[in-house]
Order: C-alpha cells, then sequence, then structure tokens
C-alpha cells in the first residue's frame, strides 16, 4: 500500500470538510426555503403572518452564504488575477499565490476573531422575532471564519506540492472548463 504524502492527506482532509459543510449548508437553505414558504402560506393563506419566520430566514441565510466561503476557498471559485498570474512562470506563480494566500489567512483571522468578540458581546441582545440570543445569529462569523482559515491552511500546503500545475495551484477558471466540455 502506497503511503499518502502530506499534500494527499491535506487534499483529502479538504474535501471532508468541504463535504460536511456543503451538507450543514443544504440543510440551511432547506430549511430558510422551508421557513419563508410558511411564511407565506400564513400570511397570504391563513391572514395570520408569523412574527419570526422572516428573521430565522434572514439569518439561516447568512449562515449558509458564510458558510459557503471555505467551500469557495476550497475549489478556488474566488475572485483572483488568473490571467496575470498564468503568464508568468510557475515558480514565480507559487511565490505570488503563497503571499496572496497569507494575507487572505491574516484577514480571515481578524475576521474571526472580532467575530468572535462581537458575538460574544452579543450574548445578552436578543432577537426581535425570535427572542433567542443575539450570540447564535453573530456565531456564524468566526465559525465560517474558522473553517475559511483551516481551509486556507490547507491550500497553502498544497501548493508547496512539488511539479503543481497552473491548475492545481489556481484551479480552473470558467474559460478552460468550457472549452473542455466543447472538444468532449
Amino acid at each position: 500500500m502506497k503511503k499518502k504524502t502530506i499534500f494527499e492527506k491535506a487534499n483529502v482532509l479538504g474535501n471532508h470538510l468541504a463535504k460536511a459543510t456543503i451538507f450543514i449548508v443544504i440543510i440551511l437553505a432547506a430549511v430558510m426555503v422551508l421557513t419563508v414558504l410558511v411564511g407565506i402560506f400564513f400570511r397570504y393563506v391563513l391572514h395570520n403572518s408569523l412574527s419570526w419566520s422572516e428573521e430565522l430566514a434572514r439569518y439561516l441565510m447568512i449562515w449558509a452564504a458564510l458558510l459557503s466561503i471555505s467551500i469557495g476557498i476550497k475549489d478556488k471559485e474566488h475572485v483572483g488575477i488568473q490571467l496575470i498570474i498564468r503568464k508568468i512562470p510557475i515558480k514565480y506563480a507559487k511565490i505570488m499565490n503563497f503571499f496572496v494566500n497569507v494575507i487572505i489567512l491574516i484577514f480571515l483571522g481578524v475576521l474571526s476573531y472580532k467575530g468572535m468578540f462581537i458575538a460574544v458581546k452579543a450574548i445578552p441582545q436578543l432577537s426581535l422575532g425570535l427572542g433567542i440570543s443575539m450570540f447564535w445569529a453573530l456565531l456564524s462569523i468566526p465559525v465560517s471564519g474558522a473553517l475559511a482559515i483551516i481551509q486556507q491552511i490547507i491550500q497553502i500546503i498544497i501548493s508547496f506540492k512539488p511539479n503543481i500545475t497552473y491548475n492545481e495551484l489556481l484551479g480552473e477558471t470558467e474559460v478552460e472548463e468550457a472549452l473542455k466540455e466543447v472538444s468532449v
């Protein structure tokens, strides 16, 4: 049995984490849609609106959107300057990519730290519709930041893989994906 490299282990961990996150995002989105539909039904069919449905849907949407950040990092789907980076030799592209990833990592660290500080500070504050502590809504910031940090560290580890290609380093562009579909 072949021993897995650190790059393969990092990739496997990133994939498992992304699958778990996607599962949670799908559940949150489904509950959000159900909440909106129930709210619409009560408001327009029963003429008795629910005071909490809109607020719950909003918090579920925020959680789902923020959790999706880590999936975007894993799939290298975030905005970048790939056209410029792909024009320089891979050796220099790896260095530029490393520095960009470190800057993103610092940003995510600050976001998570400040987000946790704000969430803890909001513990006594209650939401109007649900009557729950605002801590639970604001906790989405540090939790999603922590997941994004893990995925960002995994991407940094993978970027050190010997003989890495531009697509492994930067992800495939939509143009490349479209060209593959046309040629198939």
